[in-house]
């Protein structure tokens, strides 16, 4: 018989005298750390770039206690698996017949939603962006607190805009303004009933986590896995815990520490899924593969060759052309403030008939405000913005063009930014979105993981290709 019983708060343990089990299981949850091979640690030869999530003590994080059945049920099916009251008490939910009684009544999927995670005390909702995770929340939330189930919530996300955006939100849907309460700054209203706040707040405020019953996690995804661990390891009162994502990560080391700490998937709705069903825009991206002369001189690390790229002048002809002839606004995301970010703007700023504005993380909130209201009132504004500022939480339902400036590998950073144009909007039937697929080293492997993720969001694609020079001007 394999036992699993509780070890603490956060964990569970493995109990059993087969060391065979424990050296299987230990290889299921162990993966490659990305990007491993970059790392001095394994250059120097003291690391195979390998993690497990199996501590030496036989513990995982509670969880992966679903990964673990997977696990036994896979390889050791026939002997008995017997798993202790208290770790099914990580897990069961209570029985609460929710009202949907304020301004916002929830779509059917969100509805799926909210009795996924009152089915259960901990768990993952991935749901694409622009889907309303805010909606689901706020019932959930009301529902546990009109049974008495809890007494006090918290919200963690991870950027101030998104304090405030969920704070004005929940207000729209009917919660009275009274019961809510921001922390971030100097602003600590922690006695309030709900409590919006980001990790990197609360990694400062440890001391009052106890006084919350429920947590729930916006874009967990964001959060790295020892914040998460810190932050709710102090949250020893919470016995609802979930996560909320529009995108989980592609690997399984990283999936397994976004999981760890708040449980199972519960429910998944895709982009494709919800924009079919119309509650979304559809996207269609023109993926551009631009063949460059010369391929022999880009040559360097990844940082030179990028920005080689960057400065090649067809290519920046090529964006030139494209933001200018396009019917409405349009973001176009860099990575680096000076090197891209101020470039591009200097070499754009004489567009006829468009302005062209750059905001970054040293932009003032008040003038980030702005430049977004005026995105809802205006046509002609070519957004420039680095993927840190706008990759979340930014509500700007006429946004219709994206522009890939500088693409990058990650699925998070390509999906989370994409999902910034997926809001429906009476100005819009669908979202475009301009990837720029360059043909150099390093560059060719990230676009091909690009087209990989716009496969799997049944995202409808155009390609292309392209020779560098036809974009001289």
């Amino acid at each position: 018989m394999i036992r699993i019983k509780k070890l603490d708060e956060l964990s569970i343990q493995i109990i059993t005298d087969d060391r065979a089990y424990i050296i299987g299981a230990k290889d299921y949850f162990t993966d490659y750390v990305e990007g491993f091979r970059f790392q001095p640690r394994f250059k120097a030869g003291g690391w195979d770039g390998k993690i497990s999530m199996l501590s030496g003590n036989r513990s995982l994080p509670y969880g992966l206690l679903f990964d673990l059945i997977k696990f036994h049920k896979t390889y050791y099916k026939d002997i008995e698996l017997k798993i202790d009251d208290d770790v099914k008490d990580f897990f069961t939910g209570v029985w609460v017949d929710p009202e949907y009684d304020l301004n916002i009544f929830p779509r059917p999927y969100q509805i799926e939603c909210i009795d996924a995670c009152l089915k259960y005390r901990s768990g993952i909702i991935v749901a694409a962006t622009a889907s309303g995770k805010s909606c689901t929340i706020t019932y959930i939330i009301k529902a546990l607190m009109s049974e008495n189930k809890i007494k006090k919530a918290l919200i963690i996300v991870p950027t101030i805009n998104l304090v405030t955006q969920f704070h004005t939100d929940m207000i729209e849907y009917g919660i009275d303004e009274h019961l809510l309460g921001r922390v971030y700054s100097k602003i600590k209203e922690f006695d309030k009933e709900i409590v919006i706040s980001t990790w990197q707040t609360l990694s400062k405020n440890y001391d009052r986590l106890d006084e919350f019953d429920c947590v729930i996690c916006d874009e967990v995804h964001s959060a790295k896995a020892y914040t998460i661990r810190t932050i709710l390891s102090r949250c020893t009162k919470a016995k609802f815990r979930y996560g909320f994502t529009g995108t989980m990560p592609p690997t399984k080391l990283e999936t397994w520490n976004v999981k760890a700490y708040l449980g199972p998937i519960l429910k998944t709705f895709g982009a494709a899924e919800l924009a079919e069903q119309g509650y979304i825009s559809h996207c269609k991206v023109n993926y551009i593969n631009i063949n460059y002369h010369n391929r022999d001189k880009y040559t360097g690390d990844y940082n030179s060759v990028k920005d080689m790229v960057f400065n090649n002048p067809n290519r920046l002809a090529f964006i030139r052309r494209t933001v200018a002839t396009l019917d409405g606004n349009v973001l176009v995301l860099v990575g680096k403030v000076e090197k891209e970010g101020e470039l591009l703007k200097q070499y754009l700023s004489d567009i006829k008939d468009k302005e062209v504005v750059f905001i970054w993380g040293d932009t003032k909130p008040e003038e980030r405000e702005f430049w977004r209201l005026e995105l809802g009132k205006r046509n002609n504004i070519i957004l420039i913005a680095t993927y840190q500022l706008f990759q979340l939480g930014i509500n700007a339902p006429t946004l219709k063009y994206l522009l890939f400036a500088t693409p990058y590998k990650s699925k998070i950073r390509t999906l989370q930014s994409i999902g910034r144009t997926l809001r429906l909007h009476e100005s819009k039937d669908n979202a475009v979105i301009f990837d720029i697929a360059d043909n150099v080293p390093f560059l060719e492997d990230h676009a091909a993981r690009r087209m990989r993720y716009y496969k799997s969001e049944k995202f409808e694609i155009d390609e292309m290709s392209m020779d560098e020079n036809l974009f001289i001007l």
